[in-house]
């Protein structure tokens, strides 16, 4: 029977274009014959708007030069669950009704728990990780303490929770050897990170971070290469795809916000990562020891770095909904693992539909 999905996309967190772009690349790869779409963009103020798809943004797949369209009706979410078992929204007198949520959606507000506890609610399946777990993978502190909890490495780091107790931390700061990167603890896409190369400028790059999150980390970097890996399936029984390596500009120096999303030659991927059959076996093991920890379902992206003279490897960070835009690595590590777009997006949507179930 054919399946309607309602894609979420777009939302309120600085990462709201990528959003839209991994949604204009699913609506390609859905199966039709399977699945008919319902399309509902989130503005940066949170409004809710039911999009068309022949008007859905037409033009480059640039985080830069795409906007949602807000011309389209409003739309309000019915919270609480219909007799039928499926999700309802109601738009300009009418009640769409709709059988599973892909909630493509990252960032705060979308990838953190809270759309996914509206949506537990609602009593409607739905494609990810669900509300607890989602918010301890958003929370980078909260990841890393528990990945150290269960045997994982980590690179030290320093949670701060207010600008002004930065100086409270001062001593554990100062074991912490440069450079360090500062990060919001719960955003994505590498948004208000810093690289701090002295520590004559820790306290601007943490000042311009809490513009971000009001809780922040100060992380160790890690000399090494970057390793990613794709995780699919659910807490009891998950696959790992073969792991793949981001390899930024050599002047740019690391994976960020600008290397990922706005400049042509910011990074490359390469997809299967060079790596020895033991070292994947590593990091599929350390992958999956993770997604289970952390309680994750259907998909995960955890994120590593490989430390150059050790070789040990470190947990960096844990995307409970990576992107699906045509440069982002999560579909491409299933691809080369022998899984189609098209099948990764279906299978997606199956394990979500017999999880309700």
């Amino acid at each position: 029977m054919n399946q309607t999905v309602l894609i979420l996309c777009g939302g309120k967190s600085e990462e709201h274009e990528i959003s839209l772009i991994s949604a204009k690349c699913l609506l390609e790869a859905l199966d039709r014959k399977k699945f008919t779409p319902l399309i509902v963009g989130i503005s940066r103020q949170g409004h809710w708007f039911l999009e068309e798809e022949e008007s859905f943004f037409a033009g480059e797949l640039r985080a830069d030069k795409i906007k949602l369209n807000q011309n389209r009706p409003t739309v309000s979410l019915v919270p609480y669950p219909s007799d039928s078992g499926k999700g309802q929204l109601l738009c300009e007198g009418q009640t769409l009704k709709f059988d599973v949520v892909f909630p493509i959606l990252h960032g705060p507000f979308g990838e953190d728990g809270t759309v996914q506890g509206l949506l537990d609610l609602m009593g409607v399946a739905y494609v990810g990780s669900g509300c607890a777990s989602s918010a301890n993978c958003m929370d980078k502190a909260i990841t890393k303490t528990l990945a150290l909890q269960a045997g994982v490495k980590t690179a030290p780091f320093v949670e701060i929770k207010a600008f002004a107790d930065l100086s409270k931390h001062s001593q554990a700061l100062s074991k912490l050897q440069y450079p360090v990167f500062v990060k919001p603890s719960r955003m994505g896409s590498s948004v208000g990170v810093m690289k701090v190369t002295q520590p004559a400028l820790l306290h601007s790059a943490v000042e311009k971070a809490f513009q971000f999150d009001s809780k922040v980390i100060v992380e160790q970097g890690i000399s090494g290469r970057e390793i990613e890996c794709a995780v699919l399936g659910t807490r009891e029984k998950a696959e790992v795809a073969i792991p793949g390596e981001i390899i930024p500009n050599a002047q740019i120096g690391w994976y960020s916000y600008e290397a990922k999303y706005l400049l042509p030659e910011g990074a490359r991927t390469e997809v299967p990562a060079s790596l020895n059959p033991e070292l994947v076996k590593r990091f599929q093991e350390v992958a999956l020891r993770v997604f289970q920890t952390l309680d994750c379902e259907g998909l995960a992206r955890v994120d590593f770095f490989l430390e150059s003279g050790s070789q040990e490897i470190y947990l960096n960070e844990v995307n409970t909904m990576p992107g699906f835009t045509p440069i982002s690595m999560y579909p491409k590590m299933w691809q080369a693992s022998g899984m189609s777009y098209e099948a990764l997006v279906t299978e997606l949507i199956h394990l979500a539909l017999k999880r309700k179930r």
